[in-house]
């Protein structure tokens, strides 16, 4: 196995909020921005910025690029349709400027889908449908797709997510989205270069995803994981963390840290900041957390919800359609977008405003566990 480089041995994380940023334009630097239950990579290097997904409609990530002084993205990559990686670029692409859209041109039946293929239209951008080996270069970073080929298929909307590897002198990287193990073989069967510095682990750390197999062939020294602590998914699962965590990487995530930043400057070095310390622990541990924070036993000072509601995070889309005002496309939203922390979210659906919340919540029907 080639010796590790990325991380000299007195390396430290520092943190986001207290320390100034290190980083030179000229250095690559990768921001994983905390939206949550989603995914949001912001690759930055020479003056130039990309934007691998952007979390769900709730988060705004043209937020944080405002807060970050950037009026204009070069390359938007979405991996695929889902909203908790789409959701959060609408906001980009109707109010910053873009230059290039990669997407794998796959349907979906949201109104988070509508919004993002609107939005994507109106963009004056131009839209392409890669396939693997195609590449966007300019000074000295470079991106490839990895996935998918032209031939690949699928009916799930996982199997077409699109993996694009990151380069910038001798530093390198792999943002991964959803992306499963079956489709992970795919791209090592096809032979392509997939070793890199930093690997985002596939799926939010699901067992579906980050394979043995595909730990080998990448070999990396940081491995990131985009979840929220304490998410229904019990994502990152154990397993996948005890494979990676038995390669050696040190591992990140941004429910244990928040956003996450690594610049790598012209030796290859890796320099790792965060927005609070903290260390990533398997999702089937973070329910010992949430009943610390709420006193135990998991239930609010509010108390829990009644046996019989209709849980937006778990509920089939025939009992969504109970809610009042949720027909058949918000249902299908609902689904979506599962990662809910409370009814007054339903504000961000289509068509659902102040009055109608409140008439939801009147209702009684609607919950989250």
């Amino acid at each position: 196995m080639p010796q590790r480089k990325g991380l000299s041995p007195g390396w430290v994380i520092t943190l986001l909020a207290l320390t100034p940023a290190t980083a030179t334009a000229s250095d690559l630097t990768l921001t994983f921005i905390d939206v949550g239950q989603g995914d949001a990579t912001l690759i930055s290097a020479d003056d130039l910025h990309i934007l691998v997904d952007g979390g769900t409609p709730r988060h705004d990530v043209a937020d944080h690029l405002r807060g970050e002084g950037i009026g204009h993205i070069d390359l938007l990559v979405a991996t695929h349709p889902h909203a908790d990686h789409i959701g959060g670029q609408v906001g980009v692409l109707e109010r910053k400027s873009v230059g290039t859209i990669w997407y794998s041109g796959d349907e979906h039946t949201t109104q988070t889908f509508e919004a993002w293929i609107d939005a994507a239209l109106e963009a004056d951008a131009d839209y392409r449908e890669p396939v693997r080996g195609e590449g966007w270069e300019a000074e000295d970073l470079a991106v490839t797709l990895l996935h998918p080929a032209a031939e690949t298929g699928g009916s799930d909307l996982h199997d077409r997510n699109l993996v694009v590897r990151i380069e910038h002198g001798e530093c390198s990287a792999l943002i991964t989205g959803d992306i499963e193990r079956d489709r992970e073989a795919e791209i090592l069967d096809a032979g392509v270069e997939v070793d890199a510095d930093v690997l985002e682990l596939g799926h939010h750390g699901s067992r579906t995803s980050t394979g043995s197999r595909w730990l080998d062939a990448v070999q990396p020294d940081i491995a990131v994981v985009q979840y929220r602590a304490g998410n229904q998914y019990d994502h990152p699962h154990g397993e996948v963390l005890d494979r990676v965590q038995a390669t050696g990487a040190e591992v990140l995530g941004t429910g244990a840290h928040g956003s996450i930043e690594l610049s790598c400057d012209s030796a290859g070095e890796w320099h790792i900041a965060t927005e609070r310390t903290g260390t990533v622990r398997a999702g089937d541990g973070a329910d010992d957390a949430a009943d610390a924070e709420t006193g135990g036993g998991g239930v609010t000072s509010r108390g829990a919800p009644p046996s019989s509601c209709i849980d937006l995070n778990r509920a089939p889309r025939q009992d969504l359609e109970e809610i009042v005002h949720i027909g058949p496309n918000r249902a299908e939203e609902i689904v979506d977008g599962r990662r809910w922390s409370s009814v007054g979210e339903l504000d961000e659906l289509h068509g659902i405003g102040r009055v109608r919340l409140q008439e939801i919540k009147e209702q009684g029907d609607a919950c989250v566990r």
